[in-house]
């Protein structure tokens, strides 16, 4: 089994429940990232059948971000599968 690779910029729509908090709290709105590293390593473990993704939000965007990544979420692998396929071009 290969290891899960999601492209960097990569936008995320999130629904409340697929995503959680740096603190593995769980999400309760909808949340849109554009990745910059998933997974995202670190010495915390992501909550279980969670990964956890560095991105920025829509807002940098437009204003521009001077950090490398601004937000990071622990995401269901489910939902990153997905957002790969969609991203991936067909035959």
């Amino acid at each position: 089994m290969s290891a899960l690779v999601v492209p960097a910029g990569t936008r995320l729509s999130l629904a409340a429940g697929e995503w959680a908090s740096h603190l593995g709290l769980p999400g309760a709105a909808p949340l849109e990232v554009r990745t910059v590293a998933a997974p995202a390593g670190g010495v915390d473990a992501a909550p279980v059948g969670m990964v956890w993704v560095r991105g920025h939000l829509p807002e940098c965007q437009r204003d521009g971000c001077a950090r490398s990544w601004c937000v990071r979420v622990a995401v269901l692998l489910d939902v990153l599968y997905d957002a790969v396929a969609g991203s991936t071009p067909g035959p």
